[in-house]
């Protein structure tokens, strides 16, 4: 009866930082896939995983049983991508293998929520699941916690969250007094410093999530990219211009639109919702264009450079 002892990597680390294509088989290439993952990143669990998966091998090898060693590797962008690279490397990893049962290593419930795809292959025996060990102390604490938001997956999946709370709290706080403001109700005078949580609840939101998403790496890279392409001589710079211009315009025309029609009519019979809708109706046009003479900027400097319409 031989035994598959499998270690499951759903976010494909050890291709991403350590450059190892899965399925990873036999006990030297997990060793050396285990080394390189380490070498890359000494704090990812996923070597300890592997590390742990050789060990349990090792064991099962002593006891005078038959086994083999794999590790089976998804991709970054978890989800069904990921469970169907899973679910190739598996076969084929069962295919060369040809195990009676399994035992499944895994550094978390992550990895662990593609259990249905493998018991449904192979019978699973036992599930192993791996902890790093940590620091008790307040400083190991705080190392952790900064360590984890350092990592881009975890700070999408927690922080945006957030974020978005708090800008809808924020604006739904924001929105009442605005229209306030909008409809003439200037009795209380501490409507500006009501609006200050909601302020500060959307401002905060956007911060984490352009945090999150590292907005500002991605807008320095875009402005090295723009200063590139102009020395270049890119056309996407004057269709740009252009395109720009065209949304101004359009943004001034529906706050014309709007405003002369609040100017002509008294306070009480103002519509904050008929206001919105001219300001869009006024100028949606000019934004639509604006958008399509840069999308047309980007198109024939793609053609000029590639021969190929993007």
């Amino acid at each position: 009866m031989r035994t598959l002892v499998l270690c499951v990597d759903r976010d494909d680390d050890i291709g991403v930082k350590a450059g190892v294509n899965g399925p990873v088989i036999g006990r030297e290439d997990n060793l050396k896939a285990s080394i390189a993952l380490g070498l890359a990143d000494p704090e990812e669990v996923d070597t300890n995983a592997i590390l742990a998966g050789l060990q349990i091998y090792d064991d099962i090898v002593k006891r005078g049983m038959d086994a083999e060693i794999a590790t089976i590797a998804g991709d970054s962008h978890v989800g069904f991508q990921s469970d169907l690279i899973l679910t190739n490397q598996l076969e084929n990893v069962l295919e060369v293998v040809k195990p009676d049962r399994a035992i499944l290593v895994s550094d978390g419930a992550e990895d662990e929520s593609v259990y249905p795809i493998i018991s449904s292959r192979v019978k699973i025996d036992f599930v192993k699941r791996v902890y790093m060990k940590q620091s008790r102390s307040i400083e190991g604490t705080y190392y952790m916690i900064i360590k984890t938001l350092q990592d881009e997956k975890i700070r999408r999946r927690w922080i945006v969250p957030v974020s978005l709370l708090l800008i809808i709290v924020g604006s739904l706080s924001l929105f009442t007094k605005i229209v306030q403001f909008a409809e003439g109700d200037y009795e209380d005078i501490g409507l500006l410093s009501q609006m200050t949580a909601g302020l500060v609840g959307v401002v905060l939101g956007l911060y984490l999530i352009g945090w999150a998403y590292q907005v500002m790496d991605r807008l320095l890279h875009r402005i090295s990219r723009t200063k590139r392409s102009v020395r270049q001589g890119s056309l996407t710079i004057p269709f740009a211009i252009v395109g720009f211009v065209l949304v101004l315009v359009g943004l001034l025309i529906g706050y014309d639109t709007a405003t002369v029609y609040r100017e002509g009519l008294l306070p009480e019979s103002r519509s904050l919702s008929i206001s919105i809708l001219l300001f869009v109706s006024g100028g949606v046009w000019f934004v639509v264009f604006g958008v399509f003479a840069y999308e047309t900027g980007k198109s024939i400097t793609a053609f000029l450079h590639t021969g190929k319409i993007r």
